[in-house]
């Protein structure tokens, strides 16, 4: 059996067995590790296994991904989530699905500090769902919102996703955030437009104050520091004060000063560091598996005919480019963002570049889709994070309400496409 072939049976096990409920980093490993013995012998399979697995854990660059996870975690424990909705209830009371709309200013404002979509879903459900149904919130509205704001996670920087792109297709960490922040912006509009129009539809209850009256000054104060962790991270990266790594430590110190301010204590702390290590542990699993897996890739030349087969097949750039979407959509159904990422990018990245499309515009334009089908009935993650959050959430009241934000995905995936600019313009 050749080479080719291999590696095309090997993706297909690989899928299939991730479908099957195998973590997907595991699930490359096991099949990277059976598809190269194949190719090349069990010894230099074994050695991969090593090497991999080593060169990975002590790769410099991927310090960077345990000091944001830590930053995000120490400012989710400090009770700045519950901060920020209170903010932003203050600033969108009056509006029609004022709360829904706080629940996603929330959620675009928590971004800044998480990195990650299912983090900022189930944080940001955690504190709006009670208020919302506590004021007579159609269910559908309030779990739409929510899922839809838990996806701004994975682009408004400091995004994990971004910054794993980044690192594996070898572009700028510092380029990538900056391309993700008007599309991040975008998704945010689309989102409050979205709930101003199907909140005419939707039973919103009452919308007035919650709780002890805040003024609009005092509440927007409450955004302080956020502005300031976001401005310290990215104004050192767009400055060339720090690089990606020494962002990220900077972050992680001002995120630990800034809780222990706020009274952490110990329990606080050290789920903190618990929920950090657990999370960095998952995320080093799967790029060692993507390591391993890679070498089956590269050795069978998947990429390379795939490319092949687009360029004889007579398809335009913008019809491969679609195919790639429609099948992010699909899996995004079915896997956590940062493996379909880890995953994929190596097989498709090449054929991209090589369609012509700039590999930052890419990068944006394949975090979107993620983010599409992380809310894309029936199995999209945020709809399961959601429900686990709010467990008196009836399934098919999800699935409904996530409908409108989808299509709101899809008009801003079209804007993007059609407009590169708006990915580009900040770079």
């Amino acid at each position: 059996m050749d080479f080719l072939t291999i590696g095309i049976l090997s993706l297909g096990v690989l899928l299939g067995v991730v479908l099957l409920g195998c973590p997907v980093g595991l699930a490359m490993i096991i099949v990277g590790f059976g598809g190269f013995a194949a190719m090349i012998g069990t010894s230099p399979a074994l050695s991969v296994l090593e090497t991999a697995a080593w060169e990975t854990a002590t790769n410099y660059s991927f310090t960077i991904v345990p000091l944001f996870m830590l930053m995000g975690n120490l400012i989710s424990e400090s009770g700045m989530a519950r901060d920020l909705f209170r903010a932003s209830e203050r600033v969108t009371r009056g509006w029609s699905g004022g709360i829904a709309a706080a629940g996603v200013t929330a959620s675009a404002a928590f971004s800044t500090i998480s990195g990650s979509s299912l983090a900022t879903a189930a944080t940001i459900t955690r504190v709006a769902y009670p208020e919302m149904m506590a004021r007579g919130y159609d269910q559908r509205l309030a779990a739409g919102s929510l899922a839809a704001g838990g996806t701004l996670g994975i682009m408004i920087p400091p995004s994990i996703a971004l910054l794993l792109y980044a690192l594996i297709t070898e572009q700028s960490v510092g380029k990538m955030f900056l391309a993700g922040i008007l599309p991040g912006l975008l998704a945010y509009s689309l989102y409050m437009i979205t709930i101003l129009i199907v909140s005419r539809f939707w039973t919103t209850g009452d919308n007035s104050g919650l709780g002890e009256e805040t003024s609009l000054g005092k509440a927007l104060r409450l955004f302080v520091p956020t502005f300031v962790l976001f401005g310290l991270v990215m104004g050192g990266l767009y400055g060339g004060f720090f690089t990606p790594t020494e962002a990220g430590g900077a972050g992680a110190l001002f995120a630990l000063v800034y809780a222990m301010w706020r009274g952490i204590g110990r329990d606080g702390l050290m789920r903190a560091l618990r929920n950090t290590v657990a999370a960095t542990a998952g995320i080093f699993l799967i790029l060692i598996g993507a390591e391993v897996y890679g070498f089956v890739v590269s050795t069978s030349q998947i990429s390379f005919a795939l490319s092949d087969y687009m360029r004889n097949s007579g398809l335009e750039p913008w019809q491969v480019l679609a195919l790639i979407l429609a099948f992010y959509i699909v899996l995004g159904c079915f896997m956590e963002s940062l493996a379909m990422i880890l995953l994929t990018i190596p097989i498709f990245f090449p054929v991209v570049v090589e369609a012509g499309y700039d590999p930052i515009w890419f990068g944006i334009i394949a975090v979107v889709t993620v983010e599409l089908g992380l809310i894309t009935p029936p199995v999209g993650m945020n709809l399961f994070m959601v429900k686990s959050s709010a467990p008196d959430l009836e399934q098919r009241s999800i699935m409904i309400g996530v409908l409108p934000f989808v299509v709101s995905d899809i008009i801003r995936l079209g804007l993007l496409i059609a407009f590169p600019a708006i990915a580009l313009t900040l770079t």
